[in-house]
């Protein structure tokens, strides 16, 4: 159930809740029978997991910094900002607050008094707390909700998928454009396109796509990459507002649209680049050997960084951002890896970009020297997409295994390899070849050389 399915519901029953200190029939407003902040301590489940021989038991802990509260004073409502994990088990919470006055619990008919960071409390449905004024003349009744996601979302269920694609070469690259054009109905539909850019024998670009609503079965035919002065780098081509861009061997901007199917590339800016680095709403950014640079017309460009350029990712760029709650700041994180002789870890970048601000923030290098924490895995290939708020990655050794899924919970700045429940697929695991990955809606695709292709549907 949602939160907005919670709050529909709380609406209804709140003219039975006790929202303000009453004192005998009278609705007074007072501090001193108050719960200023709510939080919980760390919750431990144990869970279900299905495996090859059988089933086993998986203890998984959530922190209680990671579960945050709204506390609204007028409806005495108390709710989780985000959802949590369908297999949290709430039985056991302790609460953590601070308040004016004494707080209890409901059981029954009954109030019992209990203690900050001590006392647990079944939250598996919504609970009412009450905080009682110091001279006990006053009262104030909150209920407290725990949203959860409706699905577990910490287990894929990989399926092998059928299809005409064909991919030899050894450092492809996959990327989704959503595009929206009329439908066989002649209404407007959302497409997910799915591109897969590679070089042919001749070691020329090219790329490859799935055709409509064919869900990875269908591709086109691999086609040259035409429209450049110079040669298109396949590897850089990343999406900026729903447009693919690249940049060619000379340095030079290109785009191409969802209906050319990436293959004709049309010139947007003679730009001296070395490497195209990140997307956001706004700005694309790159770097011309000097200088982190940002456009928003590809006319006029701004410094946005010149510091720790030896740390600038050179290869598998990846870039993530969060639009923040008052809807003028951009969080932005980049990552891939450094070089290919295997002596560094990948890298992340972070900025927040502020739209009501002429100059744009610098980028700033993640590093992760603490020894807790693990940087952006430094794989042969990576792909590196986000579901809900968390990034994952995956990619091939240099040795030629596939360990698994990498998770980062804090965008990007630390990352822990999975090897429980979310796994890559069994067969992936056991081959070796280059593979890359996208996700759409709640779908994994994992494409390998070979024209192999797997889905992975989140349960």
């Amino acid at each position: 159930m949602t939160s907005k399915t919670f709050k529909s519901i709380f609406a209804y029953i709140g003219i039975l809740l006790l929202v303000s200190c009453v004192k005998s029939k009278e609705t007074e407003s007072t501090p001193y029978c108050a719960i200023t902040s709510f939080g919980v301590n760390s919750i431990v489940s144990y869970v279900p997991y299905k495996t090859s021989t059988g089933t086993t038991t998986i203890k998984r802990t959530v922190s209680g910094s990671s579960i945050l509260f709204e506390i609204n004073q007028e409806t005495g409502l108390i709710n989780t900002v985000k959802p949590l994990p369908n297999w949290i088990n709430l039985t056991k919470v302790v609460p953590t607050f601070t308040c004016h006055g004494t707080l209890q619990y409901k059981s029954g008919d009954n109030y019992y008094t209990i203690t900050s960071g001590k006392d647990s409390l079944d939250f598996t449905e919504p609970h009412i707390l009450r905080s009682v004024s110091s001279d006990g003349l006053y009262s104030k009744s909150y209920l407290v909700s725990f949203t959860k996601n409706t699905e577990a979302s910490d287990t894929i269920l990989w399926s092998s998928v059928v299809s005409n694609l064909d991919l030899e070469d050894e450092k492809h690259r996959s990327i989704v454009l959503a595009a929206t054009y009329p439908d066989k109905q002649g209404t407007d539909s959302l497409v997910r396109r799915i591109f897969i850019f590679s070089k042919n024998n001749e070691g020329k670009p090219q790329v490859t796509s799935t055709t409509d609503h064919s869900d990875a079965t269908t591709w086109t035919n691999a086609e040259e990459l035409i429209g450049a002065d110079g040669i298109i780098d396949p590897y850089s081509v990343m999406v900026h507002q729903n447009e693919l861009y690249a940049i060619d061997n000379q340095g030079k901007l290109y785009k191409s649209t969802e209906n050319v199917k990436g293959v004709v590339w049309m010139k947007v800016a003679e730009k001296g680049l070395s490497r195209l680095l990140a997307s956001d709403n706004y700005y694309l950014y790159a770097y011309d050997g000097t200088n982190i640079i940002a456009t928003e017309d590809f006319t006029n460009w701004k410094e946005c960084g010149n510091k720790n350029l030896e740390m600038l990712p050179t290869r598998c760029f990846y870039s993530f951002y969060r639009q923040s709650y008052n809807n003028t700041q951009v969080n932005i994180a980049m990552m891939g890896g450094l070089n290919d002789n295997n002596k560094n870890d990948g890298v992340t970048w972070y900025k927040v970009t502020d739209t009501q601000d002429d100059v744009i923030d610098p980028w700033q290098f993640i590093d992760v020297s603490n020894e807790t924490n693990i940087g952006y895995p430094y794989l042969q290939e990576t792909s590196t997409v986000m579901y809900g708020d968390n990034l994952y990655t995956m990619g091939r050794t240099f040795t030629e295994q596939f360990l698994g899924m990498y998770r980062s919970e804090d965008n990007g700045i630390s990352w822990k390899l999975q090897t429980k429940m979310w796994r890559l697929p069994e067969s992936l695991e056991a081959t070796n070849g280059a593979a890359s990955m996208v996700l759409i809606d709640k779908s994994f695709y994992v494409f390998q050389i070979g024209g192999k292709i797997w889905k992975g549907s989140i349960r």
